[in-house]
């Protein structure tokens, strides 16, 4: 079987480096060389793909997904993530981080045990089988349950928790060295040790679901948190005499911040304000999305709360906003139209940007000699036209 190829790009975005006239040189999964036609040979045994007249990035990656195509993350099998990560390849996200919910503690221990283990055996073979290919399950996030019942959003109440530190070493043990992103509210009791326990493990931590005011954000920054969940949503609201955690947000360059950008849960207006903050560097395009993304209208589970999807929005029973059915490529696209900036700009907030925060930039969310050849294919409106995931098409 031959294992090289050459993709052919018009436009090729590392996406640090804008390309002309690119080859993408790959070999089985991997880059093995990038650069303009004149700088790349191409081997007469490779199959080459021509995208002479479209754009090619690196596969995005998105850090905050619960479900999608009608499975739940919660249901923590490989069926569930394999499909997840289906639907997802097919909109060009090749990796992710599966999502769990605030639920009884013994359900997130489950969920971390079951997705932990899917996550230790993701040996390739779903992403190179004869099946279609499935983006990457990179590790775990959990959302709560050490959240604040005041900014619970969507989050069941009666199941978050105070933060403790015993439950927390419980679920990193279930999860087996596969967690790699928290989210809590850094202004209750015991949630600042909770941080610097989370970090010693290598953990991100995200501040989040919070009432924080901004002296209790700054105090979460330098116990060692990494960024914000969904900035605005679910957060103490800013104010001119009470800036709060979205103040820490919009100003301390350290603290990234998610962004949802579908329409829905940040007017175009605030998208513009954190890009100006925060600028591309500081931002991470999340989905948060449900079962329901890529489903028709009507009535999804996350873990054991339903919620009804309507007009492509997710609320729970009682009409609370919830989740989204938002893929990575419509929020670049969005990000451009809410903000005016460039595709290459936008790109980095799916792809380079959440790779750095994990610290996987080495093999992800670039296209360069030695990463993991997954790679998206946009057409010149910016739509997916193919996605490559570790150098197999996915369309």
């Amino acid at each position: 079987m031959n294992t090289l190829k050459a993709i052919l790009a018009g436009t090729l975005y590392t996406p640090l480096a804008e390309i002309r006239d690119a080859v993408v040189l790959i070999e089985e999964h991997r880059i093995v060389k990038v650069g303009t036609r004149q700088e790349v040979k191409i081997p007469k045994e490779a199959v080459v793909m021509d995208d002479s007249d479209r754009i090619v990035a690196p596969g995005m990656m998105d850090l905050h997904i619960h479900g999608a195509a009608g499975h739940d993350l919660m249901e923590a099998s490989a069926e569930a993530v394999t499909a997840v990560g289906r639907f997802l390849a097919r909109h060009g996200t090749t990796a992710f981080v599966p999502t769990t919910i605030t639920a009884p503690p013994p359900t997130i221990r489950e969920a971390a045990r079951g997705l932990g283990e899917v996550i230790r055996n993701w040996d390739g073979r779903h992403g190179l089988g004869e099946s279609s290919p499935s983006a990457e399950p990179l590790g775990l996030h959990f959302e709560g349950p050490f959240l604040n019942t005041l900014r619970r959003g969507a989050q069941t109440a009666s199941q978050i928790q105070p933060p403790s530190l015993a439950m927390m070493q419980q679920f990193l043990e279930a999860s087996a060295g596969t967690t790699r992103i928290v989210t809590l509210a850094p202004e209750m009791e015991g949630a600042l040790e909770m941080i610097a326990l989370l970090r010693r493990n290598n953990v991100r931590v995200a501040i989040g679901h919070s009432n924080a005011t901004w002296a209790e954000a700054q105090k979460a920054l330098e116990a060692g948190a990494t960024h914000a969940t969904h900035v605005y949503n679910a957060m103490r609201p800013f104010s001119h005499r009470d800036p709060g955690i979205v103040g820490a947000v919009l100003t301390e360059d350290r603290l990234k911040g998610e962004l949802i950008c579908d329409g829905f849960h940040v007017d175009p207006v605030a998208v513009r304000l954190l890009l100006r903050a925060k600028g591309v560097e500081g931002t991470l395009l999340v989905t948060d999305s449900l079962s329901g993304a890529g489903m028709p209208d009507g009535e999804y589970r996350v873990g054991e709360m339903r919620v009804r999807l309507e007009n492509s929005v997710l609320r729970t029973m009682e009409g609370t906003l919830a989740g989204s059915t938002l893929t990575l490529d419509l929020a670049v696209r969005n990000l451009m139209r809410f903000t005016g900036l460039p595709f290459q700009q936008c790109v980095m907030t799916a792809t380079l940007n959440p790779a750095r925060l994990l610290g996987v930039e080495q093999r992800k969310g670039v296209i360069a000699p030695g990463a993991d050849a997954d790679l998206v294919v946009f057409d010149k409106n910016y739509f997916v036209a193919q996605t490559y995931v570790r150098g197999r098409a996915v369309l």
